[in-house]
C-alpha cells in the first residue's frame, strides 16, 4: 500500500488496548523499579542504567501508542526503533554529565532530557504511526492527524493517571485516620508505587485512544482555536514589521534575550499556521483566513535572521555556550521552515487552485524527520556542546578577540568539565600572545576557586564572624 492510496483520514479506535496497555504498564514498571533499585542506586557510574530505563518507559509508550487491534505484534518493532534510536543520546548526555557533575553546565543534559527527546519522540511516533496506517512515505493526511491526536491521548493519560494516584493516597490517609497504617505505608514502597503508575499509566493511554468523540472535540476546538489566533498573528506581525521598519532591529536588541523572542514567535506562528492548514486534503480557505495566514508566513524568515543577527553579536563578542549551540540549531530549523513557507507562498500564484498550498504537506513531513536528527545528533558526541564551547572560547582569547579583563576563565573552569581544563591549559602555551601574563593570571585564579560562585566573588569581603559578644 502506497501514501498515494490511503490519504483519507485515518481513525485511531483503540479497540481491544485496555488489557494489553495494563500488562505492558504493568511490566514496564516493575522493569523500572528493578533498574532503580538493582543497577542504578548506589552506583557511582549508572549512565547505562539510566540509558536501559529510559529505553524500557519509551518502547512501552511508544508501543501503546502505535499497537493496533489484530496488530499488536507489528508494533513491536517500531516501539524499539524508537528507544534505539534516542539510547545512544541518552548514554552520552547521562555519561558526560554524572561524570562530572559540578563542573558542567546542565543546559545541555536538561535540554536533552526535559524537552529535546521529549520532542523527538513524539515526532517519531507520528511518523512511524502515520507510516503504520498509510504506507511508506507516510502520506501526510496521517502525519497531520497523529500529530494532533498523540498530545492529546498522552495528555489525556497523565491526567488519569494523577487522578489515580491522588485518590490513592487520599484512599491511605482516610484509612491511616482510622488507625489502618498498612495501606499508606505499602502505597508509599517503590516496589508497589513504580508498577501501580506503570499500570495505570498504560490503561490511561488505551483508555484515552477509545474515547474518540472527546478526542474529536479536543481537535476541533484546538483547530478552531488556530483559526482565531491566526487572525492576532497577522495583526501582531504587520505591527511588528512596521516598527521594525521605522525604528530599526535595535529596538528588539535593546531587550534582553531577543533571539529567544524572536524564535519563540516563530515557533508559535508554525503551530497556528499547521492548525490552519491542517491536513493539507482541503481546498483554500475564506479569504478572511487565507490573507492572515500569507501575513504571517511573510514574517517567518525575519524573525529568523533576526534571530541570526543576534546570535552573531553575541557569538563574535563572546564565543559558543552550550545555549547559543542548542539556539542555533533551533533557528537553522527555523529557517529551513522558511523553505515550507517559500513553497507556500509560490503555490498562491495559482490563486484558484484546488489544493491550497499543496508542496507544505510533503514538507512538513520531511521536516519533522529533519528536527528528529538535529534533536538526537545536538546530544550525541558529534555535536558534543561542552566541547564546541571549550573550542571557541580558547579562540577569542588564541585569536585576540576579546580583553582578558572580560574573560570568564571562571566558565571555562566550573562550567565546560575536562573540555574546559585542557583549553586553560592550551591557554598557557600562547607565548606569543601580547597578554600572556594575564591569562596565567586568569586561569591560575580558575584553577585556585574551589567553585564558581567564589570565582565570581573573589573580590568579596568575608563574612565577619561572630565571637558571641552582646
Amino acid at each position: 500500500m502506497t501514501a498515494t492510496a490511503n490519504t483519507a483520514p485515518p481513525r485511531d479506535t483503540g479497540k481491544g488496548l485496555a488489557l494489553p496497555g495494563l500488562i505492558v504498564g504493568l511490566l514496564t514498571g516493575f522493569a523500572a523499579y528493578g533498574i532503580a533499585e538493582f543497577w542504578i542506586d548506589g552506583r557511582d557510574e549508572n549512565a547505562l542504567g539510566i540509558t536501559a530505563l529510559f529505553f524500557t518507559t519509551t518502547a512501552a509508550a511508544a508501543y501503546l501508542l502505535l499497537a493496533e487491534r489484530g496488530a499488536f505484534l507489528k508494533a513491536i518493532g517500531g516501539a524499539v526503533f524508537i528507544a534505539a534510536l534516542l539510547a545512544p543520546s541518552d548514554f552520552f548526555m547521562a555519561r558526560v554529565a554524572g561524570a562530572d557533575t559540578n563542573n558542567l553546565a546542565e543546559f545541555p543534559t536538561l535540554f536533552w532530557f526535559f524537552i529535546s527527546r521529549g520532542l523527538a519522540a513524539y515526532l517519531l511516533v507520528t511518523l512511524i504511526k502515520a507510516g503504520m496506517t498509510s504506507g511508506a512515505p507516510p502520506a501526510y493526511a496521517h502525519v497531520f492527524f497523529h500529530g494532533l491526536t498523540m498530545p492529546l491521548i498522552a495528555g489525556g493519560a497523565k491526567l488519569f493517571a494523577a487522578l489515580a494516584l491522588v485518590l490513592l493516597f487520599a484512599w491511605a490517609r482516610l484509612l491511616k485516620e482510622l488507625d489502618v497504617n498498612f495501606f499508606n505505608d505499602l502505597f508509599q514502597e517503590p516496589w508497589f508505587l513504580l508498577p501501580f503508575l506503570g499500570a495505570i499509566g498504560g490503561l490511561s493511554i488505551a483508555l484515552m485512544r477509545g474515547l474518540q468523540s472527546v478526542l474529536g472535540a479536543l481537535q476541533y476546538v484546538l483547530l478552531l482555536l488556530c483559526r482565531i489566533l491566526m487572525i492576532i498573528t497577522a495583526v501582531f506581525t504587520v505591527t511588528l514589521l512596521l516598527v521594525i521598519a521605522l525604528k530599526g532591529v535595535a529596538l528588539v536588541f535593546d531587550r534582553p534575550y531577543p533571539s529567544a523572542w524572536m524564535m519563540g514567535l516563530s515557533l508559535v506562528g508554525m503551530l497556528i499556521f499547521n492548525g490552519v492548514y491542517q491536513n493539507g486534503e482541503g481546498g483554500p480557505p475564506p479569504l478572511w483566513l487565507r490573507i492572515p495566514t500569507l501575513i504571517t508566513l511573510i514574517g517567518f524568515p525575519v524573525y529568523t535572521l533576526i534571530a541570526f543577527y543576534a546570535f552573531w553579536i553575541r557569538i563574535d563578542d563572546y564565543g559558543l555556550t552550550p545555549p547559543r549551540i542548542a539556539g542555533l540549531a533551533v533557528n537553522g530549523l527555523i529557517a529551513a521552515y522558511s523553505v515550507v513557507c517559500f513553497a507556500g507562498l509560490a503555490t498562491e500564484l495559482n490563486w484558484r487552485g484546488k489544493k491550497w498550498m499543496p508542496l507544505v504537506g510533503s514538507l512538513n513531513t520531511v521536516m519533522a524527520a529533519l528536527w528528529v536528527l538535529v534533536l538526537v545528533t545536538l546530544a550525541s558526541p558529534l555535536a558534543n556542546p561542552w566541547a564546541i564551547s571549550a573550542k571557541s572560547q580558547y579562540a577569542l582569547i588564541a585569536g585576540e578577540r576579546i580583553a582578558i579583563d572580560e574573560f570568564d576563565f571562571g566558565y571555562m573552569r566550573f562550567k565546560l568539565g575536562k573540555y574546559g581544563d585542557r583549553a586553560l591549559e592550551k591557554m598557557l602555551t600562547l607565548d606569543d600572545h601580547p597578554e600572556i601574563e594575564a591569562i596565567r593570571a586568569g586561569v591560575k585564579r580558575a584553577r585556585s576557586s574551589k567553585n564558581y560562585w567564589e570565582y565570581q566573588n573573589v573580590d568579596l569581603e568575608p563574612a565577619p564572624e561572630n565571637d558571641g559578644g552582646g
